[in-house]
């Protein structure tokens, strides 16, 4: 994909460097309001790094009055884990804090403010820029870059620097879906959950892949990929693609259907697959080579088992961030994934290695061991002869990024 332009905070006009200067100047008022200069530039502000051609400085600005210890700019996998401390701003005036990083030109993330109440530095530096720090998380204000709507009712901004892959699709407001949806509620995995088809408004000449996605809940209620998918059809980016999204009914549900269990795979494969084509007989289904199981996470792990236990079935998968800590009896966890250990999910594919399946991996880059691991997945399914192909984003573990992912994924095949 080409790259991004215009990140946020990069506007002409004189209100970047007004906003700049009074940075510069710890917040002091010379005239005027800063906070206005502040909305008509947009954050976060972002400049050429001298001497640097492919590093951006960034500067992130954050307006409270409140009587605080301190606010955390929680921008992922670059101030969140153990690199939490970094994300520590700096008062600079009254209502004022701030915080400049030097980012790589590529990078694209998510990000969100909290603020430490007075008296409680203390007690939330140990659990700061994770899910467990007990503050509330906030949006950038002056961001008018489209909201990031994850899990739950969680909202955060998007930085996408001017050298990130564009993300057309997701650029604006994410359209309406024209197509029909249709919904049900069947028992899958052994739990009764809601599970949804997506008929795209195409000729029925065209032939329609299937496209399986799993965290339903997550891509059609809250990312609105039926939309992105309608763009990038009307665009040419993608040929058309029908969309089958299975929900999870909770977190605890999601850990026991996804990862490397092949029974929501088999289901899918054996029961829901030939139930949609049978009742939706209309479509010229594109058959096999087009049929795609996408995932990230332990989805990602559950698309891989897809390509091992059903290659009849799916000639296609995405697995973005797969979960290379996962094992069957449970007692792994992402910090327990290093570097040199071994990786369950890398053996298990590599012992039956899926050679009529296209395999599209995606790594953010900076998701630490999780990177080397995807890629000696990658390596030893290419000495398989497997059709697999490796993509490696500039950014975290983040849905930032695998939304354009998804859509790159489709386009390649």
């Amino acid at each position: 994909m080409p790259p991004h332009t215009s990140p946020p905070g990069t506007a002409g006009g004189p209100a970047p460097s007004r906003v700049r200067a009074w940075l510069s100047a710890s917040g002091s008022r010379t005239g005027g309001s800063p906070w206005h200069d502040v909305r008509a530039a947009g954050t976060p502000l972002v400049t050429a790094a001298p001497h640097h051609p492919d590093l951006r400085s960034v500067t992130f600005v954050w307006r409270s009055g409140a009587k605080l210890d301190g606010v955390h700019l929680q921008l992922n996998r670059v101030t969140d884990k153990s690199d939490a401390r970094k994300g520590l701003m700096t008062r600079v005036g009254e209502d004022a804090w701030a915080l400049t990083l030097l980012l790589p030109a590529t990078y694209r993330g998510s990000y969100t403010f909290s603020e430490i109440p007075r008296g409680m530095l203390a007690e939330c530096l140990p659990r700061l820029g994770t899910r467990w720090s007990g503050l509330e998380n906030h949006p950038d204000p002056f961001n008018t870059a489209p909201r990031l709507h994850g899990r739950g009712t969680r909202e955060a901004s998007v930085l996408a620097l001017d050298q990130a892959p564009a993300q057309d699709e997701w650029a604006g407001s994410v359209a309406r879906p024209a197509g029909h949806l249709f919904c049900d509620s069947l028992v899958v995995a052994g739990r009764e959950r809601r599970v949804r088809l997506y008929l795209p408004p195409v000729d029925r000449s065209r032939p329609l892949g299937l496209l399986v996605v799993t965290d339903a809940e997550v891509w059609l209620d809250r990312m609105g990929l039926l939309g992105a998918i309608d763009s990038a059809t009307e665009s040419g980016r993608i040929r058309p693609f029908a969309v089958l999204g299975i929900d999870n009914l909770d977190i605890p549900d999601r850990i026991a259907i996804l990862g490397g269990r092949s029974r929501l795979v088999e289901e899918t494969a054996r029961r829901l697959i030939p139930q949609v084509r049978g009742d939706h007989p209309g479509p010229a289904w594109a058959g096999r080579e087009r049929t795609v199981m996408a995932g990230q996470r332990l989805g990602g792990v559950t698309a891989l088992m897809a390509a091992i236990t059903a290659p009849d079935v799916f000639g296609a998968v995405l697995a973005h961030s797969p979960s290379m800590w996962w094992t069957p009896d449970a007692r792994r966890r992402p910090a327990d994934l290093t570097e040199h250990g071994a990786s369950w999910v890398t053996r298990r594919v590599l012992a039956d290695p899926p050679a009529d399946v296209r395999v599209r991996l995606g790594v953010g880059s900076l998701e630490g061991p999780m990177v080397s691991h995807v890629r000696r997945l990658h390596d030893g399914l290419v000495s398989a002869g497997v059709d697999s192909e490796l993509t490696t984003y500039t950014g975290g573990h983040d849905l930032a990024w695998w939304r354009g992912a998804l859509i790159d994924g489709l386009a390649a095949l």
